[in-house]
């Protein structure tokens, strides 16, 4: 459908036709979900069963830790295509939230890319959904989540006031603007978020959840291991740092305990882009990138097949650390150096 200005009203009638006319759907957003893909899908699947509508929630991968407080028992199921192949046959639209990329639906996307099922995706992040037959994106949006309060207040606002609709939107805002400190957080989100705490939720509570209980024991170690393999490059400008899950993992570290490393590094004075590089046996290398706002890092991610915003983006690479840290490093000290001649 297009994309949106900031401040220009979002056309949601085609979206909102399919929604209330259809039956069965299908929900999923990117493998190791996050709080913005995660609420999102939640937010409107709890309002679709309110009015009458058959809703499975199937994602590519678990959810980590700090994100299991936003789901009932039961309420998303791990895609499995021999378990779940008979509810894709049965269902009329499988809607894709906060995925950037077709790929990122991982073994789903493989089965649906040649099904007759309606495919939709709701997104404010840029990349390849050529695949779908309906693309709702507003990449001038905080999140994915202030765009399902948007067609949700469009649909039936006073819903919104109803905090078991309201919990996952917020932690959805929440999350993708960091807090409400990044650089994408605009009026209309704080508006949103206000009438979320307005109907319950406590900004103290999601940020705990979602923030402080990643701080593990095994964290702990990952961090101690991340500042003795920091290294800086363009005069402190770029940090990164390396790490061997399969040196920690006797240790009790676990995979979840090497999320958002690159946020942590971006916080030290004077480093404007910051990169984590971890490797888990038998996966790609998994590289994230951040910047302070100023100098764009999702042209590195794109360079090796990945993605996401202007200043947070990731990517895999298919190679061995030391290889993937030369060869993200010198594209990060590329992206800088065209940033200064052009400044």
């Amino acid at each position: 459908m297009g994309s949106y200005e900031l401040g220009e009203k979002r056309n949601w009638d085609a979206l909102k036709v399919i929604l209330r006319e259809h039956d069965k759907f299908v929900f999923s957003t990117h493998v190791e979900p996050d709080a913005d893909g995660l609420g999102s899908q939640l937010g409107l699947a709890r309002f679709m069963k309110r009015i009458g509508k058959t809703v499975h929630i199937l994602n590519p991968s678990t959810l980590r830790v700090n994100l299991e407080f936003l789901p009932h028992e039961n309420e998303i199921q791990v895609y499995d295509r021999n378990k779940h192949a008979q509810i894709l046959a049965n269902s009329d639209v499988i809607i894709a939230f906060d995925i950037g990329h077709f790929n990122r639906l991982k073994t789903l996307s493989e089965d649906i890319v040649t099904t007759d099922i309606l495919k939709i995706s709701i997104d404010h992040h840029p990349g390849d959904k050529s695949q779908f037959d309906l693309i709702f994106d507003s990449p001038t949006a905080s999140s994915t989540g202030v765009l399902i309060y948007d067609l949700i207040s469009e649909m039936d606002d006073p819903v919104l006031d109803e905090f078991e609709i309201a919990q996952p939107l917020y932690a959805a805002m929440m999350s993708d603007t960091g807090n409400f400190r990044f650089n994408n957080t605009d009026p209309e989100t704080f508006r949103a978020a206000a009438r979320l705490v307005a109907a319950g939720v406590k900004p103290n509570d999601v940020y705990v959840h979602i923030y402080e209980d990643l701080n593990t024991p095994g964290r702990l170690l990952v961090l101690e291991h991340l500042l003795k393999e920091l290294r800086y490059d363009c005069d402190g400008r770029l940090a990164w740092s390396t790490i061997d899950f399969q040196e920690l993992n006797d240790q009790g570290v676990t995979p979840d305990d090497l999320h958002s490393l690159s946020d942590f590094i971006r916080s030290i004075k004077g480093v404007e882009i910051g990169v984590s590089i971890t490797k888990i046996p038998g996966q790609p290398t998994d590289i994230s990138l951040r910047s302070k706002g100023q100098i764009p890092v999702n042209t590195v991610a794109m360079h090796f097949d990945g993605g996401g915003h202007a200043f947070a983006a990731g990517c895999h690479i298919d190679v061995d650390l030391k290889d993937a840290a030369e060869a993200v490093v010198e594209q990060c000290r590329i992206v800088i150096k065209d940033w200064d001649a052009s400044a």
